[in-house]
């Protein structure tokens, strides 16, 4: 039997050590707002301040014996401690919400905004290029999303909620679509707190608090918060309410493609919770639930032009974006080992298997894996952005805090069960002999490799304007090559030759040139810059070592030559511009 924890213990566990993590935020608060001049931005007095007090009542608070203060009033402060986080952030930092510095700092929310912009205009977003978007929210080239063919994804890439959300605040002219997505973190918060046993909301409030990625995504222009309530709401009413249930995931499925690996878990749990008789027509009608809450604010873009929508919304799977992450790929990225990019996507595939083949045999005991499975998966895909990570967290965390405080249903027993069994062996064994592949070819050295030789810097700028490096091509086939820079901060400029073909076991010995004078490389002796080789079609992502040295002085613009230049490896806008001593 188990032993319960004395009362002084669990009064520690519930109220005391929480209430005290959430005062010392506070008082972070207020440091950081006394050491950002509160006598330019005289709001921060009152914010500083205040956070001080805050956390002096949140102090107090902990120690009380009313358990009001834990289950109510702590996590309170909670939602206040992050609006007071926001507001500081806000006037500290030039980048959050300011349209004096630049308006959005992702594509994605720029092309949302666009978008909901040409549907008040009447105009199909899909069939739009979302080229000027970049202008009309003065994007930095640091945020593009470039193509390994050398473009940049210009339509619309997400199902139709995700800038029909926008569309009534771009009507009412408020002036940043962030301050959305601001709110949609706020309610997020709220609804969390609201949904969770009493016990437990001091903690899920400290969560937004201590892991700075639910501030920072929430004021950088990352979309993906938006679909953070429906799928809480999923989680919340997935073993009490499966009608809500899928009504809530064919929204969040509605708004971005993540929530879309949740559907075949979510119809293995319909059917093992149905009554035997009935598990077909069920399950089918939770489905028709799910597909009219997806289908309703996407059908008038799917009948208005079917082709465009597809392309859309399919358009994370077929537009070869550049590998990028901190899954998996960055074995790539880091220059260790050089494999088809078709791999990563073979690996995701596999693992996606395995995880529903795994939820179809053993669903009771992997009752938590819905909500975990999507991070897992897109660890091994080639793309792998944080934001397709941090988010999952909270929702399994919601799932377990509802889960625990009730009797789960009862699962039905599928009478064949080694099907599914012997699906997840043969998954499994797909993804050794996979990963055994991936170690056969790093070892046996069958790679396209790249060898700095030379790295020149331009006379007029200082910055770096051509790269010698000799490219090996060890393999059977001929390739032809993109080659591009690629910065610490996430930039990527393609140099030319545009493309270049190296024979099969052949080598070459190329001068890489910046297309123009923003194509530069900032030189820098602590974050270096990578070579990168692309094919056609995700064959080949070939990166170099990274390249760093002790940077020459910089020097003055001659004949003003660079009047109109703006780096691409720079945020907009440069601290000092290129021709800022022309």
């Amino acid at each position: 039997m188990a032993q319960e924890l004395p009362s002084d213990t669990n009064k520690l566990l519930a109220s005391v050590v929480p209430g005290l993590a959430l005062a010392a935020v506070f008082f972070h608060l207020g440091y950081v707002a006394a050491s950002a001049q509160p006598a330019l931005h005289t709001a921060l007095l009152p914010l500083g301040l205040g956070s001080y007090l805050l956390g002096f009542l949140a102090l107090i608070g902990s120690l009380s014996s009313r358990s009001i203060w834990a289950g109510r009033i702590l996590p309170g402060l909670c939602v206040v401690a992050f609006v007071i986080s926001i507001a500081i952030n806000h006037l500290v930092n030039p980048a959050v919400v300011n349209p004096s510095f630049e308006k959005y700092q992702s594509d994605s929310l720029a092309f949302s905004a666009y978008s909901a912009q040409l549907v008040l205009e009447g105009r199909d977003p899909y069939t739009e290029s979302m080229a000027p978007a970049f202008e009309r929210f003065h994007l930095s080239p640091t945020v593009y999303t470039p193509t390994v063919e050398g473009g940049t994804i210009l339509s619309e890439p997400y199902p139709a909620l995700s800038f029909l959300i926008y569309v009534p605040f771009m009507a009412l002219h408020v002036p940043s679509m962030i301050w959305v997505d601001i709110g949609f973190q706020i309610v997020s918060m709220l609804l969390i707190l609201m949904l969770v046993p009493v016990q437990t909301r001091i903690y899920f409030g400290l969560f937004f608090l201590l892991i700075p990625e639910y501030l920072s995504f929430a004021v950088s222009s990352a979309t993906d918060v938006l679909w953070l309530p429906f799928m809480i709401g999923v989680a919340a009413t997935w073993d009490r309410r499966p009608q809500l249930c899928a009504v809530l995931l064919g929204l969040a499925c509605a708004m971005k493609q993540e929530p879309w690996f949740i559907v075949p878990f979510a119809l293995i749990y319909w059917w093992k919770t149905s009554a035997p008789d009935a598990a077909l027509g069920t399950t089918l009608r939770r489905l028709a639930y799910m597909s009219a809450a997806f289908l309703v604010p996407n059908l008038p873009f799917l009948l208005w032009h079917p082709a465009a929508w597809f392309e859309g919304v399919l358009s994370p799977l077929l537009s070869h974006a550049v590998p990028l992450g901190s899954g998996l790929i960055q074995l790539q990225t880091s220059g260790l080992i050089t494999l088809p990019l078709g791999v990563y996507t073979a690996l995701w595939v596999a693992a996606f298997v395995i995880c529903v083949a795994a939820y179809a045999r053993w669903t009771d005991r992997l009752r938590w894996l819905p909500f975990a499975a999507p991070a897992i998966v897109l660890f091994f895909s080639p793309r792998s952005l944080q934001n397709y990570f941090i988010y999952w967290p909270l929702v399994l965390g919601v799932y377990a805090a509802v889960a625990a405080s009730e009797a789960p249903p009862q699962l039905r027993v599928i009478s064949s069960p080694r099907f599914a069994g012997r699906v997840a062996v043969l998954a499994l064994a797909g993804l050794a002999s996979l990963v055994l592949l991936i170690g056969a070819t790093a070892a046996a050295g069958e790679r396209i490799s790249l060898d700095v030789k030379h790295v020149g810097v331009d006379a007029n700028t200082g910055l770096v304007n051509s790269v010698v490096v000799d490219v090996e091509n060890p393999t059977s086939n001929a390739e032809t090559l993109h080659f591009a820079i690629a910065s610490p901060l996430n930039s990527l400029v393609f140099w030319r030759p545009e493309r270049y073909e190296v024979p099969a076991h052949g080598s070459a010995t190329l001068r890489l040139t910046p297309g123009d004078l923003a194509g530069e490389v900032p030189h820098s002796k602590d974050m270096g810059f990578q070579v990168v080789a692309y094919a056609p079609q995700d064959r080949v992502a070939s990166y170099s070592r990274s390249l760093s040295w002790e940077a020459p002085e910089m020097r003055g613009v001659r004949n003003g030559r660079l009047a109109s230049a703006v780096s691409k490896f720079q945020t907009l806008p440069t601290r000092a511009p290129l021709a800022w001593n022309a």
